[in-house]
């Protein structure tokens, strides 16, 4: 088998992105596969898979499609002119090509191709674009021309039964048996001295809970962990005493109007000084960051998986997140599921795991349990004898 991939995700903006952490971690562990050859398409850029690729064996190769460019409205056309004929160059008979990201392009007409789709987000949503009107109708229209293509793949990769069904909605006719679930995992990488380095002087005295949702956009529900929050002091005696609320990530303290409306929303009500935005935060200060919460929410009202549970499980904090789309799976009990629309049931939930001990340890027990289940070898291991079960066919 000779297996094409597209690693370009691993370079532009969403190399730190779940779709970014996915194809490093999917890649890293694949071509461990001796009897296939690997021809992996990346620009003439860094990539976070450089380290990996040092020590590269024979069987895998480095193609080199151009200089780097960013994911955006040209992705069709320049996948057309440049992309495509870079594929041709190099495909055989036996040629498989692996997508982890359609928007990238699927050149499902081209030569046998596996994608692998993270969630139906945006339809669902009908959320294309963070921008005007306008450049949502336009993405929109790009966005079902490349996923339309799915329907000629000879298979689909998906994250959680979740987004199997989302995907099957939308494309009833495609052979659900043709569409594989594997389950992701989390990377904690490593510790630092200065991970508490913007918490604030007497956070080990009143303790944190923590909230690292990425983005502000409308399905992340960023201000229903605020509402939450806010319910969560009502319950206490002391609001001064009472524990803060640590948002981490860089997307939160930008200048655009969507992170200028929530720090306003927080403002609004009063919660300024409890509520503390640290900002971007590196890479190995998450771990420490979340064992030492109280607990960590993640009310979004839909993922196609949730890394963030996973990482929240094997750091050792409590999860409480919302109760929908592949949350349930995902936990599978080892974590609080609550409406995440409902700052009542929010608040509640923070109140028991701050007030019983014993309660929260057996969340972080059952959490720690979980977390085992995933393992991005077992991730690469599941996805790779997919795509070769499609090799005879």
């Amino acid at each position: 088998m000779h297996l094409i991939i597209d690693c370009t995700t691993t370079q532009n903006q969403l190399k730190h992105h779940g779709i970014g952490v996915y194809t490093k971690n999917v890649v890293k562990n694949i071509i461990r596969y001796p009897e296939t050859k690997f021809s992996l398409l990346l620009f003439n850029a860094p990539s976070t898979l450089d380290e990996t690729l040092k020590n590269r064996k024979e069987n895998v190769e480095i193609i080199r499609i151009g200089k780097l460019r960013k994911s955006d409205y040209l992705n069709t056309l320049w996948f057309n002119t440049q992309y495509l004929p870079n594929i041709k160059k190099i495909k055989t008979e036996d040629s498989i090509y692996y997508c982890p990201y359609f928007w990238a392009g699927i050149p499902s007409i081209t030569l046998p191709t596996v994608l692998m789709i993270h969630d139906m987000i945006l339809p669902i949503f009908n959320i294309y674009s963070e921008g005007n009107k306008l450049k949502n109708f336009i993405k929109k229209q790009l966005y079902w021309i490349e996923l339309n293509k799915s329907k000629k793949c000879k298979g689909i990769v998906v994250n959680s039964q979740c987004t199997k069904d989302d995907y099957l909605k939308y494309y009833p006719d495609y052979d659900p048996n043709k569409i594989k679930v594997v389950y992701l995992d989390a990377e904690l990488e490593g510790t630092s001295p200065n991970w508490d380095e913007k918490l604030p002087h007497d956070y080990k005295q009143k303790g944190y809970y923590i909230y690292m949702g990425g983005t502000v956009y409308k399905n992340k529900n960023s201000k229903g962990v605020v509402d939450g929050y806010s319910n969560l002091l009502q319950k206490l005696p002391s609001k001064e005493k009472a524990p803060y609320l640590i948002i981490a990530g860089g997307n939160f303290v930008k200048d655009n109007q969507q992170a200028t409306e929530f720090r306003e929303y927080i403002k609004d009500k009063g919660l300024e000084n409890k509520i503390i935005l640290t900002g971007f935060y590196e890479d190995n200060q998450s771990q420490q960051l979340l064992s030492n919460s109280i607990a960590m929410l993640h009310l979004s009202l839909y993922e196609g998986f949730g890394i963030s549970l996973v990482e929240g499980m094997k750091a050792g904090t409590a999860v409480i997140a919302h109760n929908g789309s592949c949350y349930p799976e995902v936990l599978n009990g080892a974590g609080i599921l609550v409406d995440g629309k409902n700052e009542e049931e929010v608040g509640e939930a923070m109140l028991n795991v701050y007030q019983n001990r014993e309660y929260r340890d057996e969340i972080v027990r059952k959490g720690l349990e979980r977390a085992q289940q995933f393992s991005w070898e077992k991730t690469a291991a599941e996805t790779y004898q997919f795509i070769k079960s499609f090799v005879t066919q």
